[in-house]
């Protein structure tokens, strides 16, 4: 019998998040209930030195639209959102007067934490890739991964510091040679986007957008997201950005070993390294050949490691069974065994 962590949480057929760059104030009025409908987290990505503020970034084409205070982004951490930092100022390297990258990289990032009293670990490249190649290494020292301007989905092997990302548009995104033309949503299937991660970014959200190439009105939102439902039967993962970095740092680095099976008992060890800077260990790990009787599974857990913590981690989430192997999604350490009757 064999074993592993599934790609995505619940052996999903695809996983999905949804982002909004800038981090304006219409998206907690318009994108948060539509979100909250469809059980789609979201996440926003802002320009921290702008919080609270109308916008003021150089040459930028939104200009005098309001950024969310850091309250109103606390709550949406609280609806279970993520937030990631979009740079200090917004800048175009190396033009933007006064630009300052240790600033607009490392020390926004400390600060933001500080105004949210949460981790903020994911970096989006702000303008276009010609802010990458010369910021990407300092991204590395800070941040757990680094959103592109291009190239979703992102598909097995993918680069943390190069997340493939694809803009959402109401009136659809321009054409660009990163962006896949069957991620609009009139294209848009369940064979393109199967076995990937795809993460999508808009910026406003408003019923009349003053830009459909950048930006989405609610009715397209509830479109695309109706779609998402309907091409996958129900079977995808609505995750925010932060929990599949996490995820995916841990399959590729944690692994089900010595699997044991007798009737109506499995056993088995996670054996790996211990990313640093995990937050959410929980993933699915998928039993093949076995079918156990969540009704009547009961879970013991130790640890052949006593030191680092790891007693913590012994949260069962849920046990099913597809087709003909088991699901069990559960954190999950370097030193665990497991034990399932029953």
């Amino acid at each position: 019998m064999d074993a592993c962590i599934c790609k995505f949480k619940n052996d999903a057929l695809f996983a999905f998040s949804m982002t909004y760059d800038e981090g304006t104030v219409d998206c907690l009025a318009n994108a948060l209930p539509i979100h909250e409908k469809y059980n789609i987290p979201g996440h926003v990505d802002v320009v921290s030195g702008q919080l609270g503020k109308k916008r003021n970034c150089f040459l930028s084409s939104l200009n005098g639209y309001i950024h969310m205070s850091a309250d109103e982004l606390k709550f949406l951490i609280n609806k279970g959102w993520g937030v990631g930092n979009h740079s200090f100022s917004h800048y175009c390297y190396p033009a933007s007067p006064g630009l300052n990258m240790f600033r607009e990289i490392v020390w926004s990032k400390y600060r933001l934490e500080d105004d949210l009293d949460w981790p903020v670990r994911i970096f989006t490249i702000c303008n276009d890739m010609y802010n990458y190649s010369d910021t990407i290494e300092l991204v590395k020292q800070h941040y757990m991964g680094c959103v592109s301007v291009e190239d979703a989905p992102n598909r097995e092997g993918f680069d943390f510091y190069k997340i493939g990302n694809c803009m959402m548009a109401s009136g659809g995104f321009k054409e660009r040679p990163g962006w896949a033309p069957e991620l609009r949503l009139e294209n848009l299937s369940a064979d393109f986007i199967k076995d990937s991660w795809l993460l999508l970014t808009s910026h406003l959200i408003m019923w009349d957008v003053p830009q459909s190439h950048k930006c989405v009105t609610p009715e397209y939102l509830t479109r695309y997201f109706e779609k998402l439902y309907e091409i996958s039967g129900g079977d995808f993962w609505a995750v925010k950005p932060d929990d599949a970095i996490d995820y995916e740092y841990i399959r590729r680095n944690m692994s089900v070993c010595n699997v044991e099976y007798e009737h109506n008992k499995v056993k088995f060890d996670i054996k790996g390294n211990w990313p640093v800077g995990i937050m959410n260990s929980t993933v699915t790990v998928k039993l093949y050949g076995v079918k156990v009787n969540p009704e009547k599974a009961t879970v013991k857990q130790t640890f052949s490691l006593t030191q680092g913590g790891y007693t913590g981690h012994k949260e069962v989430e849920s046990i099913k069974v597809k087709d003909n192997d088991t699901l069990i999604t559960m954190q999950v350490a370097p030193g665990k065994r497991v034990e399932i009757i029953w």
